[in-house]
Protein backbone atom coordinates (compact mmCIF):
# COMPACT_ATOMS: atom_id res chain seq x y z
CA UNK A 1 0.00 0.00 0.00
CA UNK A 2 1.12 3.45 -0.76
CA UNK A 3 2.17 5.26 2.38
CA UNK A 4 2.05 9.00 2.75
CA UNK A 5 4.53 10.60 5.14
CA UNK A 6 3.61 13.93 6.69
CA UNK A 7 6.04 16.58 7.81
CA UNK A 8 4.89 16.49 11.41
CA UNK A 9 8.26 17.73 12.68
CA UNK A 10 7.88 20.87 10.61
CA UNK A 11 4.50 21.50 12.20
CA UNK A 12 6.06 21.17 15.64
CA UNK A 13 8.85 23.59 14.73
CA UNK A 14 6.35 26.18 13.61
CA UNK A 15 4.47 26.08 16.86
CA UNK A 16 1.57 23.67 16.32
CA UNK A 17 1.78 21.80 19.64
CA UNK A 18 -1.30 19.74 18.71
CA UNK A 19 0.27 18.28 15.55
CA UNK A 20 0.61 14.56 16.31
CA UNK A 21 0.27 12.73 12.99
CA UNK A 22 3.47 11.05 11.79
CA UNK A 23 2.22 8.95 8.85
CA UNK A 24 -0.86 7.30 7.44
CA UNK A 25 -1.80 4.56 4.99
CA UNK A 26 -5.07 3.38 3.49
CA UNK A 27 -5.76 -0.15 4.72
CA UNK A 28 -9.12 -1.01 3.17
CA UNK A 29 -12.28 0.50 1.70
CA UNK A 30 -15.86 -0.78 1.86
CA UNK A 31 -18.93 0.14 -0.13
CA UNK A 32 -22.27 0.16 1.69
CA UNK A 33 -23.08 -3.27 0.25
CA UNK A 34 -19.69 -4.69 1.23
CA UNK A 35 -20.02 -3.22 4.71
CA UNK A 36 -23.46 -4.76 5.13
CA UNK A 37 -22.07 -8.16 4.11
CA UNK A 38 -19.07 -7.70 6.40
CA UNK A 39 -21.30 -7.04 9.41
CA UNK A 40 -23.48 -10.05 8.61
CA UNK A 41 -20.47 -12.34 8.12
CA UNK A 42 -19.08 -11.31 11.50
CA UNK A 43 -22.38 -11.67 13.37
CA UNK A 44 -22.57 -7.93 14.00
CA UNK A 45 -26.03 -6.41 13.95
CA UNK A 46 -27.53 -2.99 14.45
CA UNK A 47 -31.07 -1.98 13.57
CA UNK A 48 -29.76 0.79 11.27
CA UNK A 49 -28.20 -0.52 8.03
CA UNK A 50 -24.99 1.04 6.67
CA UNK A 51 -25.50 4.42 5.01
CA UNK A 52 -22.01 5.38 3.86
CA UNK A 53 -19.03 3.86 2.08
CA UNK A 54 -15.92 4.00 4.29
CA UNK A 55 -12.14 4.24 4.01
CA UNK A 56 -10.01 2.80 6.84
CA UNK A 57 -6.58 4.34 7.45
CA UNK A 58 -3.88 3.19 9.81
CA UNK A 59 -2.19 6.16 11.45
CA UNK A 60 1.08 6.47 13.32
CA UNK A 61 1.00 9.34 15.77
CA UNK A 62 2.78 10.68 18.84
CA UNK A 63 1.60 10.51 22.43
CA UNK A 64 3.28 10.86 25.85
CA UNK A 65 4.90 7.96 27.65
CA UNK A 66 5.71 8.40 31.36
CA UNK A 67 5.93 12.19 31.00
CA UNK A 68 3.90 14.78 29.09
CA UNK A 69 6.99 15.93 27.14
CA UNK A 70 8.35 12.46 26.36
CA UNK A 71 6.64 11.36 23.13
CA UNK A 72 6.60 7.95 21.47
CA UNK A 73 5.12 6.69 18.21
CA UNK A 74 1.92 4.66 18.54
CA UNK A 75 -0.71 3.38 16.12
CA UNK A 76 -4.44 3.25 15.54
CA UNK A 77 -7.02 3.58 12.81
CA UNK A 78 -9.21 6.39 11.54
CA UNK A 79 -12.40 5.43 9.68
CA UNK A 80 -13.70 7.98 7.17
CA UNK A 81 -17.31 7.93 5.96
CA UNK A 82 -17.56 8.93 2.31
CA UNK A 83 -19.91 11.42 0.66
CA UNK A 84 -21.47 12.70 3.86
CA UNK A 85 -23.91 15.55 3.11
CA UNK A 86 -22.37 17.92 5.64
CA UNK A 87 -19.40 18.19 8.06
CA UNK A 88 -19.07 15.09 10.26
CA UNK A 89 -18.73 14.69 13.98
CA UNK A 90 -15.56 13.10 15.37
CA UNK A 91 -15.91 9.97 17.48
CA UNK A 92 -13.29 8.11 19.48
CA UNK A 93 -13.82 4.45 20.39
CA UNK A 94 -11.47 2.90 22.96
CA UNK A 95 -11.23 -0.89 22.85
CA UNK A 96 -11.17 -3.38 25.72
CA UNK A 97 -8.31 -5.20 27.43
CA UNK A 98 -5.85 -7.11 25.26
CA UNK A 99 -2.24 -8.15 25.86
CA UNK A 100 -1.23 -9.54 22.47
CA UNK A 101 0.21 -6.97 20.10
CA UNK A 102 -2.08 -7.77 17.15
CA UNK A 103 -5.42 -7.74 18.99
CA UNK A 104 -5.87 -4.03 18.30
CA UNK A 105 -7.90 -2.11 15.68
CA UNK A 106 -5.06 -1.55 13.20
CA UNK A 107 -4.33 -5.32 13.19
CA UNK A 108 -7.90 -6.54 12.61
CA UNK A 109 -8.50 -6.89 16.35
CA UNK A 110 -11.93 -8.10 17.48
CA UNK A 111 -13.28 -4.60 18.19
CA UNK A 112 -12.08 -3.03 14.94
CA UNK A 113 -15.52 -3.36 13.25
CA UNK A 114 -17.10 -1.14 15.90
CA UNK A 115 -15.41 1.85 14.29
CA UNK A 116 -17.13 0.86 11.08
CA UNK A 117 -20.52 1.13 12.82
CA UNK A 118 -20.14 4.78 13.68
CA UNK A 119 -18.62 5.77 10.34
CA UNK A 120 -20.70 3.60 8.03
CA UNK A 121 -24.01 3.96 9.85
CA UNK A 122 -23.79 7.42 11.42
CA UNK A 123 -21.38 9.24 9.10
CA UNK A 124 -19.04 9.87 12.05
CA UNK A 125 -15.29 10.16 11.48
CA UNK A 126 -14.12 7.52 13.95
CA UNK A 127 -10.70 7.28 15.60
CA UNK A 128 -9.66 4.06 17.35
CA UNK A 129 -6.33 4.05 19.22
CA UNK A 130 -4.33 0.87 19.62
CA UNK A 131 -3.55 0.63 23.32
CA UNK A 132 -0.18 2.14 24.20
CA UNK A 133 2.36 -0.71 24.05
CA UNK A 134 0.41 -2.69 21.45
CA UNK A 135 0.11 -2.40 17.68
CA UNK A 136 2.95 -0.54 15.97
CA UNK A 137 4.34 1.09 19.09
CA UNK A 138 7.89 2.20 19.91
CA UNK A 139 9.91 -0.61 21.48
CA UNK A 140 10.74 1.69 24.40
CA UNK A 141 7.25 0.99 25.79
CA UNK A 142 7.83 -2.09 27.95
CA UNK A 143 4.22 -3.22 28.34
CA UNK A 144 0.74 -1.82 27.85
CA UNK A 145 0.01 0.65 30.65
CA UNK A 146 -3.22 -1.02 31.73
CA UNK A 147 -5.94 1.10 33.45
CA UNK A 148 -3.77 4.21 33.45
CA UNK A 149 -5.57 7.54 33.22
CA UNK A 150 -2.63 9.53 31.86
CA UNK A 151 -1.55 7.16 29.10
CA UNK A 152 -5.00 6.02 27.99
CA UNK A 153 -6.41 9.52 28.04
CA UNK A 154 -3.62 11.06 26.02
CA UNK A 155 -3.58 8.19 23.51
CA UNK A 156 -7.23 9.00 22.74
CA UNK A 157 -6.73 12.75 22.70
CA UNK A 158 -3.77 12.52 20.37
CA UNK A 159 -5.36 10.11 17.90
CA UNK A 160 -8.22 12.59 17.63
CA UNK A 161 -5.67 15.30 16.89
CA UNK A 162 -4.09 13.02 14.30
CA UNK A 163 -7.54 12.33 12.82
CA UNK A 164 -8.19 16.05 12.46
CA UNK A 165 -4.84 16.52 10.72
CA UNK A 166 -5.60 13.65 8.35
CA UNK A 167 -9.06 15.10 7.68
CA UNK A 168 -7.41 18.41 6.74
CA UNK A 169 -5.00 16.59 4.45
CA UNK A 170 -7.85 14.72 2.73
CA UNK A 171 -10.12 17.81 2.57
CA UNK A 172 -12.68 16.13 4.80
CA UNK A 173 -14.92 18.55 6.71
CA UNK A 174 -15.53 18.17 10.44
CA UNK A 175 -18.29 19.82 12.47
CA UNK A 176 -16.16 20.28 15.58
CA UNK A 177 -18.41 18.04 17.71
CA UNK A 178 -16.77 15.14 19.56
CA UNK A 179 -18.16 11.99 21.23
CA UNK A 180 -16.26 9.39 23.25
CA UNK A 181 -17.17 5.77 23.89
CA UNK A 182 -15.56 2.43 24.68
CA UNK A 183 -16.13 -0.96 26.25
CA UNK A 184 -14.50 -2.58 29.31
CA UNK A 185 -11.05 -0.98 29.65
CA UNK A 186 -12.29 1.26 26.84
CA UNK A 187 -15.13 2.40 29.09
CA UNK A 188 -12.51 3.45 31.62
CA UNK A 189 -10.50 5.15 28.87
CA UNK A 190 -13.62 7.03 27.74
CA UNK A 191 -14.02 8.72 31.09
CA UNK A 192 -10.27 9.19 31.65
CA UNK A 193 -10.12 11.01 28.31
CA UNK A 194 -13.18 13.08 29.15
CA UNK A 195 -11.61 14.12 32.46
CA UNK A 196 -8.37 15.21 30.78
CA UNK A 197 -10.29 17.18 28.16
CA UNK A 198 -12.52 18.86 30.74
CA UNK A 199 -9.57 19.88 32.90
CA UNK A 200 -7.09 20.89 30.20
CA UNK A 201 -8.48 20.94 26.66
CA UNK A 202 -12.12 22.05 26.80
CA UNK A 203 -11.41 24.86 24.34
CA UNK A 204 -10.00 22.38 21.83
CA UNK A 205 -12.62 19.59 21.99
CA UNK A 206 -16.36 20.26 21.94
CA UNK A 207 -17.52 17.04 23.62
CA UNK A 208 -21.24 16.42 23.11
CA UNK A 209 -21.60 12.86 24.48
CA UNK A 210 -19.84 10.24 26.60
CA UNK A 211 -20.94 6.59 26.45
CA UNK A 212 -18.78 4.40 28.75
CA UNK A 213 -19.69 0.72 28.76
CA UNK A 214 -18.84 -1.85 31.47
CA UNK A 215 -15.67 -0.12 32.62
CA UNK A 216 -13.63 -0.34 35.88
CA UNK A 217 -14.08 3.25 37.08
CA UNK A 218 -13.98 2.54 40.82
CA UNK A 219 -10.40 1.38 41.43
CA UNK A 220 -10.16 2.24 45.13
CA UNK A 221 -13.06 0.11 46.36
CA UNK A 222 -14.68 -2.20 43.79
CA UNK A 223 -11.46 -3.23 42.06
CA UNK A 224 -9.43 -3.44 45.29
CA UNK A 225 -12.10 -5.74 46.70
CA UNK A 226 -11.74 -7.89 43.58
CA UNK A 227 -7.93 -8.00 43.88
CA UNK A 228 -8.08 -9.02 47.53
CA UNK A 229 -10.91 -11.51 47.12
CA UNK A 230 -10.38 -15.18 47.89
CA UNK A 231 -12.93 -16.16 45.24
CA UNK A 232 -11.95 -17.54 41.81
CA UNK A 233 -11.89 -15.00 38.98
CA UNK A 234 -12.69 -15.57 35.31
CA UNK A 235 -9.50 -14.00 33.91
CA UNK A 236 -6.83 -14.05 36.65
CA UNK A 237 -4.20 -12.71 34.21
CA UNK A 238 -5.67 -9.23 34.68
CA UNK A 239 -3.98 -8.80 38.07
CA UNK A 240 -0.37 -9.36 36.94
CA UNK A 241 -1.18 -7.30 33.81
CA UNK A 242 -2.24 -4.40 36.04
CA UNK A 243 0.70 -4.71 38.44
CA UNK A 244 3.34 -5.02 35.72
CA UNK A 245 1.85 -2.13 33.78
CA UNK A 246 1.94 0.14 36.82
CA UNK A 247 5.42 -1.09 37.75
CA UNK A 248 6.69 -0.08 34.30
CA UNK A 249 5.84 3.62 34.76
CA UNK A 250 5.76 4.36 38.51
CA UNK A 251 9.16 4.79 40.24
CA UNK A 252 7.55 4.34 43.67
CA UNK A 253 6.69 0.73 42.83
CA UNK A 254 10.06 0.14 41.18
CA UNK A 255 11.86 1.30 44.33
CA UNK A 256 9.71 -0.80 46.65
CA UNK A 257 9.73 -3.91 44.42
CA UNK A 258 12.74 -3.78 42.06
CA UNK A 259 11.91 -7.02 40.20
CA UNK A 260 8.83 -9.17 39.57
CA UNK A 261 10.29 -11.74 41.96
CA UNK A 262 9.81 -9.20 44.75
CA UNK A 263 6.05 -9.29 44.08
CA UNK A 264 5.12 -12.70 42.63
CA UNK A 265 5.54 -16.12 44.14
CA UNK A 266 7.54 -18.75 42.32
CA UNK A 267 6.98 -20.01 39.61
CA UNK A 268 4.65 -17.16 38.57
CA UNK A 269 7.50 -14.64 38.79
CA UNK A 270 9.39 -16.47 36.03
CA UNK A 271 6.41 -17.49 33.85
CA UNK A 272 3.90 -14.62 33.78
CA UNK A 273 6.06 -11.47 33.31
CA UNK A 274 7.91 -12.77 30.21
CA UNK A 275 4.60 -13.72 28.60
CA UNK A 276 3.14 -10.25 29.14
CA UNK A 277 6.33 -8.38 28.25
CA UNK A 278 6.57 -10.31 24.97
CA UNK A 279 3.11 -9.16 23.87
CA UNK A 280 2.71 -12.45 22.00
CA UNK A 281 0.08 -13.97 24.30
CA UNK A 282 -3.56 -13.23 24.94
CA UNK A 283 -4.88 -12.70 28.45
CA UNK A 284 -6.61 -16.07 28.15
CA UNK A 285 -3.21 -17.64 27.36
CA UNK A 286 -1.67 -15.94 30.38
CA UNK A 287 -4.58 -16.90 32.63
CA UNK A 288 -3.97 -20.59 31.96
CA UNK A 289 -0.69 -20.26 33.88
CA UNK A 290 -2.26 -18.31 36.77
CA UNK A 291 -4.02 -19.43 39.91
CA UNK A 292 -7.80 -19.14 39.76
CA UNK A 293 -7.67 -16.87 42.80
CA UNK A 294 -5.43 -14.02 41.59
CA UNK A 295 -4.07 -12.98 44.98
CA UNK A 296 -2.55 -16.44 45.45
CA UNK A 297 0.13 -15.52 42.88
CA UNK A 298 1.28 -12.58 45.04
CA UNK A 299 3.68 -12.97 47.95
CA UNK A 300 1.93 -13.01 51.32
CA UNK A 301 4.19 -10.22 52.57
CA UNK A 302 3.20 -7.98 49.65
CA UNK A 303 -0.49 -8.64 50.27
CA UNK A 304 -0.04 -7.85 53.98
CA UNK A 305 1.80 -4.60 53.22
CA UNK A 306 -0.96 -3.47 50.89
CA UNK A 307 -3.78 -4.45 53.26
CA UNK A 308 -2.23 -2.78 56.31
CA UNK A 309 -0.77 0.39 54.81
CA UNK A 310 -3.36 2.94 53.66
CA UNK A 311 -0.51 4.96 52.16
CA UNK A 312 0.98 2.06 50.26
CA UNK A 313 2.37 3.22 46.86
CA UNK A 314 -0.06 0.97 44.99
CA UNK A 315 -2.98 2.49 46.89
CA UNK A 316 -1.73 5.96 45.94
CA UNK A 317 -1.48 4.88 42.29
CA UNK A 318 -5.00 3.45 42.34
CA UNK A 319 -6.22 6.67 43.94
CA UNK A 320 -4.51 8.69 41.20
CA UNK A 321 -6.17 6.61 38.48
CA UNK A 322 -9.61 6.28 40.09
CA UNK A 323 -12.38 8.10 38.20
CA UNK A 324 -15.06 8.66 40.83
CA UNK A 325 -13.74 11.90 42.30
CA UNK A 326 -14.57 14.33 39.50
CA UNK A 327 -17.71 15.86 38.01
CA UNK A 328 -18.43 15.17 34.32
CA UNK A 329 -19.96 18.29 32.83
CA UNK A 330 -20.98 16.67 29.54
CA UNK A 331 -23.86 14.23 28.90
CA UNK A 332 -22.98 10.69 30.05
CA UNK A 333 -24.76 7.40 29.47
CA UNK A 334 -23.36 4.45 31.43
CA UNK A 335 -24.07 0.88 30.29
CA UNK A 336 -23.59 -2.32 32.31
CA UNK A 337 -24.83 -5.89 32.86
CA UNK A 338 -25.38 -7.57 36.21
CA UNK A 339 -23.78 -10.96 35.39
CA UNK A 340 -20.49 -9.40 34.27
CA UNK A 341 -17.80 -11.85 35.41
CA UNK A 342 -14.89 -9.65 34.27
CA UNK A 343 -15.72 -6.11 35.44
CA UNK A 344 -18.00 -6.01 38.50
CA UNK A 345 -21.16 -4.08 37.71
CA UNK A 346 -20.78 -2.17 40.98
CA UNK A 347 -18.28 -0.01 39.05
CA UNK A 348 -21.19 1.40 37.05
CA UNK A 349 -23.53 1.75 40.05
CA UNK A 350 -20.92 3.54 42.16
CA UNK A 351 -19.76 5.75 39.29
CA UNK A 352 -23.35 6.82 38.61
CA UNK A 353 -23.93 7.59 42.31
CA UNK A 354 -20.62 9.42 42.75
CA UNK A 355 -20.91 11.57 39.63
CA UNK A 356 -24.50 12.51 40.50
CA UNK A 357 -23.47 13.35 44.06
CA UNK A 358 -20.60 15.46 42.72
CA UNK A 359 -23.11 17.53 40.76
CA UNK A 360 -22.89 16.11 37.22
CA UNK A 361 -25.73 17.75 35.26
CA UNK A 362 -26.63 14.96 32.81
CA UNK A 363 -26.07 11.32 33.82
CA UNK A 364 -28.02 8.33 32.53
CA UNK A 365 -27.45 4.68 33.38
CA UNK A 366 -28.84 1.59 31.67
CA UNK A 367 -28.84 -1.99 32.95
CA UNK A 368 -28.99 -4.59 30.18
CA UNK A 369 -29.80 -7.40 32.56
CA UNK A 370 -28.29 -10.72 33.50
CA UNK A 371 -25.65 -10.89 30.76
CA UNK A 372 -21.96 -11.68 31.10
CA UNK A 373 -19.12 -9.44 29.89
CA UNK A 374 -19.19 -10.73 26.32
CA UNK A 375 -22.97 -10.88 26.11
CA UNK A 376 -23.29 -7.28 27.22
CA UNK A 377 -21.37 -5.94 24.21
CA UNK A 378 -24.14 -6.00 21.58
CA UNK A 379 -26.97 -4.33 23.55
CA UNK A 380 -24.61 -1.82 25.15
CA UNK A 381 -23.08 -0.93 21.78
CA UNK A 382 -26.50 -0.53 20.17
CA UNK A 383 -27.58 1.80 22.95
CA UNK A 384 -24.33 3.78 22.79
CA UNK A 385 -24.67 4.15 19.03
CA UNK A 386 -28.17 5.60 19.29
CA UNK A 387 -27.14 7.81 22.17
CA UNK A 388 -24.10 9.26 20.39
CA UNK A 389 -25.80 9.73 17.04
CA UNK A 390 -28.64 11.44 18.87
CA UNK A 391 -26.23 13.96 20.39
CA UNK A 392 -24.49 14.97 17.16
CA UNK A 393 -26.13 17.76 15.19
CA UNK A 394 -28.09 16.33 12.31
CA UNK A 395 -27.49 17.50 8.75
CA UNK A 396 -30.50 17.88 6.46
CA UNK A 397 -29.15 20.23 3.83
CA UNK A 398 -31.76 22.76 4.96
CA UNK A 399 -30.57 26.25 5.82
CA UNK A 400 -31.18 27.19 9.43
CA UNK A 401 -33.01 30.46 10.18
CA UNK A 402 -33.91 32.08 13.54
CA UNK A 403 -35.04 29.51 16.09
CA UNK A 404 -38.50 28.62 17.30
CA UNK A 405 -38.81 27.23 20.80
CA UNK A 406 -40.08 23.64 20.87
CA UNK A 407 -39.33 20.23 22.39
CA UNK A 408 -39.58 16.69 21.02
CA UNK A 409 -40.25 13.84 23.49
CA UNK A 410 -39.76 10.98 24.16
CA UNK A 411 -36.52 10.95 22.25
CA UNK A 412 -35.39 8.29 21.28
CA UNK A 413 -38.77 6.95 20.20
CA UNK A 414 -40.21 4.00 18.28
CA UNK A 415 -42.20 6.38 16.06
CA UNK A 416 -44.75 8.09 18.32
CA UNK A 417 -43.76 11.35 19.99
CA UNK A 418 -45.11 14.66 21.22
CA UNK A 419 -44.28 18.25 20.30
CA UNK A 420 -44.31 20.86 23.06
CA UNK A 421 -44.16 24.27 21.38
CA UNK A 422 -44.84 27.95 21.80
CA UNK A 423 -48.27 29.36 20.99
CA UNK A 424 -49.29 29.72 17.38
CA UNK A 425 -49.91 27.77 14.18
CA UNK A 426 -46.87 25.94 12.82
CA UNK A 427 -46.03 23.54 10.03
CA UNK A 428 -44.16 20.39 11.07
CA UNK A 429 -41.95 18.45 8.66
CA UNK A 430 -39.79 15.41 9.34
CA UNK A 431 -36.72 14.74 7.17
CA UNK A 432 -34.48 11.68 6.90
CA UNK A 433 -30.67 11.89 6.79
CA UNK A 434 -30.78 12.42 3.02
CA UNK A 435 -32.92 15.54 3.40
CA UNK A 436 -36.07 13.84 2.07
CA UNK A 437 -39.35 14.97 3.64
CA UNK A 438 -41.21 11.96 5.02
CA UNK A 439 -43.94 13.68 7.06
CA UNK A 440 -45.81 16.99 7.04
CA UNK A 441 -48.70 18.41 9.05
CA UNK A 442 -50.10 21.54 10.70
CA UNK A 443 -49.85 22.03 14.47
CA UNK A 444 -52.20 24.37 16.34
CA UNK A 445 -52.11 23.25 19.99
CA UNK A 446 -49.28 23.82 22.47
CA UNK A 447 -48.88 20.03 22.81
CA UNK A 448 -49.40 17.84 19.75
CA UNK A 449 -48.96 14.11 19.18
CA UNK A 450 -47.23 12.80 16.08
CA UNK A 451 -47.32 9.20 14.88
CA UNK A 452 -44.83 8.06 12.24
CA UNK A 453 -46.15 4.62 11.32
CA UNK A 454 -43.71 2.01 10.02
CA UNK A 455 -40.84 4.48 10.06
CA UNK A 456 -37.41 2.79 9.72
CA UNK A 457 -35.02 3.12 12.64
CA UNK A 458 -32.55 5.95 12.15
CA UNK A 459 -31.79 9.60 12.76
CA UNK A 460 -34.28 12.24 11.59
CA UNK A 461 -34.73 16.00 11.71
CA UNK A 462 -37.99 17.56 12.94
CA UNK A 463 -38.60 21.04 11.53
CA UNK A 464 -41.13 23.58 12.77
CA UNK A 465 -41.84 26.65 10.63
CA UNK A 466 -44.37 29.47 10.72
CA UNK A 467 -45.95 31.82 8.19
CA UNK A 468 -43.27 34.46 8.94
CA UNK A 469 -40.56 32.23 7.55
CA UNK A 470 -39.02 31.33 10.92
CA UNK A 471 -37.96 27.72 11.36
CA UNK A 472 -36.01 25.51 13.74
CA UNK A 473 -34.88 21.89 13.87
CA UNK A 474 -34.60 19.19 16.51
CA UNK A 475 -32.99 15.80 16.14
CA UNK A 476 -35.19 12.71 16.49
CA UNK A 477 -33.80 9.22 17.06
CA UNK A 478 -36.07 6.33 16.06
CA UNK A 479 -35.09 2.91 17.42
Amino acid sequence: MKRFFLLAITLFLFGNSNAQLVSYSLQVSYTVAQLDSFFAANGLTLPIPPQYDIDVYQVIYKTPYKHIDSLVNVSGIVVFPKNTPCPSGLGCYAHGSFSRRDQVPSYNGPERPIGFFFAGIGGVLTAMPDDLGLGDCDSSVLIHTYINKFHSGYASINIMRAARQLADTLNFSLSGEVALTGYSEGGYTTMATAKLIQENYSNEFNVVALAPMSGPYDLKVTMVDLMLSNAPYATPGYLPFLLLGYHSVYPSLQQLYPTPSDVFKHPYDSIIPPMLYSRNYTLDDVSQFCTQVPRQMIKDSVIAEFENDLNHPLRQILDENDLLGWTPQKPVKIAYCTADEQVPYLNAIRADSAWRANGAPDIQIENFGNLNHGGCVQPALTSATFYILGKFSICTGIRETPAISFMVYPNPTTGDFKILKEEGVFQISVFNVNGQKIYHNTLRSDIESVSLENIPVGIYSVELSNMNGLRAHRKLVVQ
